[in-house]
């Protein structure tokens, strides 16, 4: 009786153990995994994305006077421009199946 129960205690104690090892391996993932978030502004409009694996979300904020364009370029084998107007003082995201390369201010329309 005595051996069974020590045996009981050491798999409960395995188990915990196991449960542990697995509750603590996605919180130092996801702090050793952060992704990286990029800024710049193109004019008077401001912009940021972070590092994304299937798509990557560009934000932006106007600060212009007026309705501002900028473009985004993106594309992995070609590139494709993308241009997004923007009303003065207003704030906005566009979803890319491509990585963005740059970005660029458009005086006008695009």
């Amino acid at each position: 009786m005595y051996l069974l129960r020590r045996s009981a205690v050491a798999a409960a104690a395995a188990s915990a153990a196991l449960i542990l090892g697995a509750a603590a391996a996605p919180a130092s993932a996801a702090t050793g995994g952060a992704d990286a978030v990029h800024r710049g502004s193109a004019s008077c409009v401001n912009y940021s994305w972070g590092d994304g694996t299937a798509t990557w979300t560009v934000y932006y904020h106007s600060t212009c006077d007026a309705t501002a364009q900028f473009w985004v370029k993106t594309g992995a084998t070609s590139v494709f421009e993308t241009c997004i107007t923007v009303k003065p003082d207003a704030k906005g995201s566009k979803v890319f199946y491509n990585k963005p390369l740059s970005f660029g201010y458009k005086k006008g329309s695009c």
